[in-house]
C-alpha cells in the first residue's frame, strides 16, 4: 500500500493492543468486541504476535508506553496469557497498562501479570452498587471489587486507575456520592469518571432512541461538579475532563493521545496514527487474523490527514486537559476567544488557553466555535 510507506521507519512510542474478548457484552459499550470463542482465542493470538512482529519490521519502536484495551484482556487465561507474552520485553517500558474486570482476576493471574512486566491496572468497576451494576450489565458485585483489589496490591501492583460511570439511567446523587467514597476507599492512584454517552449500536442508543430512556443535563452537571470537588478535596489532581490523578500518576499513555503523538495500535478495530496517515484495523476477529496468517501485516482502511485535521483535533484534545492548547493554533479566532473568556469559559493562564470548569461543563459547544 503506497500510502503506508510514507511512516515506514517512523519512531513508535505508544502502542495500544486492542483484545476484543468479553464474557458478557455490555449495554454501554460501542468498542468492537465478540464473546469469549476458543477457537477465535486461539486464532487471535498467533495474529497478534504476527503483528507485532510486523510493527517492529516497519518501525523503529522506542516504546514508553503500552496500553491493552478492549473487550477485555484480563479475560484471557493464565495459559494464554504467558503464551501471548513470552517474548514481549515489557519489563524495560515505563508505562504498561492492562484493562481488568474485576470477576477476571485471581490471585495468581495478577501474579503473572506483574511478572510480566504490567505496572498499572485500570479496573472497570463503573459503580459500586448492585443496581447501577446491573442496570450496566456488569457481572461484578461492591465485595468483588474490594477483593480484587487486594489482590492487586498484594501482587505488588502500586498504580491503578478505577473507571466509575455517572449520569445513569435513575441514579440518584446519593448513589453516584457513595461510588466515589467506595472509590476513594481503595487508594488509587486514578479515577477516570466518565459521563454516561448514548453510543451508536449500543442496546443504551436504541432505547434513548425509543424514549425509554431520558438524558437529564442538571443532573449530568451536579454529578460532575461533585466528582470533581471531593477527588481534588482527596488530593487528585483533574487533569482531563474525565480523569483525576495523584501527583505523579497521570496516564502518560493517555496524555500522548491528547498532545497529538504519533502511535501504532494492534489488533481488530485498533486505530494508528503516524504522521499524516491513519489507518484502522479490519473490525472482525477473524478476517484479522487471516489477513496476519496469509500476508503477514493488517487488513487495514487508511484516512490521509491534513495539517488542518491535525490542528483541530490538537484543539479539540488539547482543550481537554489542565494543560491546555498554546493559543497561536487559533489566531483567527481571537475576537472568539476573547468573548468565549468573557463568559467564563475559557482562561489564559501561563501562556496557555484552558477550559474553566464551566467550560468544561460545555466543552463540545466551545471547542466547535474554535476550529
Amino acid at each position: 500500500m503506497p500510502a503506508l510507506s510514507r511512516t515506514e521507519g517512523s519512531v513508535i512510542r505508544h502502542l495500544y493492543v486492542h483484545v476484543p474478548f468479553c464474557t458478557h457484552i455490555c449495554p454501554y459499550c460501542s468498542f468492537y468486541k465478540t464473546r469469549n470463542s476458543l477457537p477465535q482465542i486461539t486464532d487471535f493470538l498467533p495474529a497478534l504476535k504476527a503483528e507485532l512482529a510486523w510493527a517492529e519490521r516497519t518501525y523503529n519502536l522506542q516504546l514508553e508506553t503500552v496500553f491493552f484495551g478492549g473487550g477485555t484482556p484480563s479475560a484471557l487465561s493464565l495459559s494464554q496469557l504467558e503464551d501471548l507474552f513470552r517474548d514481549w520485553p515489557l519489563n524495560r517500558i515505563p508505562e504498561v497498562t492492562m484493562e481488568a474486570n474485576p470477576m477476571t482476576i485471581s490471585a495468581a493471574k495478577a501474579a503473572l501479570l506483574r511478572d510480566i512486566g504490567f505496572n498499572r491496572i485500570s479496573l472497570g468497576v463503573q459503580a459500586f452498587d448492585d443496581v447501577s451494576l446491573k442496570l450496566l450489565g456488569r457481572t461484578h458485585n461492591a465485595e468483588q471489587i474490594r477483593h480484587t483489589a487486594r489482590l492487586l496490591r498484594g501482587a505488588g501492583f502500586t498504580n491503578m486507575n478505577i473507571d466509575l460511570m455517572f449520569a445513569l439511567p435513575g441514579q440518584c446523587h446519593e448513589q453516584w456520592l457513595a461510588s466515589l467514597h467506595a472509590a476513594l476507599e481503595l487508594q488509587p492512584q486514578h479515577i477516570s469518571a466518565y459521563n454516561l454517552n448514548y453510543e451508536e449500536d449500543t442496546d443504551f442508543f436504541r432505547k434513548l432512541e425509543a424514549g425509554k430512556l431520558h438524558i437529564d443535563e442538571n443532573q449530568e452537571r451536579d454529578f460532575f461538579l461533585t466528582a470533581s470537588a471531593l477527588l481534588r478535596e482527596h488530593g487528585f489532581e483533574h487533569y482531563e475532563i474525565s480523569n483525576y490523578a495523584k501527583p505523579g500518576f497521570r496516564s502518560l499513555h493517555n496524555q500522548a493521545y491528547w498532545a497529538g503523538a504519533d502511535y501504532l495500535g494492534l489488533g481488530p478495530s485498533a486505530c494508528s496514527t503516524v504522521g499524516q496517515l491513519r489507518w484502522k484495523n479490519v473490525p472482525d476477529t477473524v478476517a484479522y487474523a487471516k489477513a496476519l496468517r496469509e500476508k503477514g501485516e493488517p487488513a487495514r482502511e487508511e484516512e490521509p490527514l491534513s495539517e488542518e485535521m491535525k490542528t483541530h483535533e490538537r484543539i479539540l484534545l488539547g482543550l481537554r486537559t489542565s494543560h491546555g492548547i498554546d493559543p497561536e493554533l487559533i489566531p483567527s479566532r481571537v475576537s472568539r476567544i476573547e468573548e468565549l473568556k468573557g463568559e467564563g469559559l475559557l482562561e489564559l493562564t501561563g501562556g496557555r488557553l484552558r477550559l474553566t470548569q464551566e467550560g468544561q461543563l460545555v466543552s463540545d459547544s466551545v471547542t466547535s466555535l474554535l476550529i
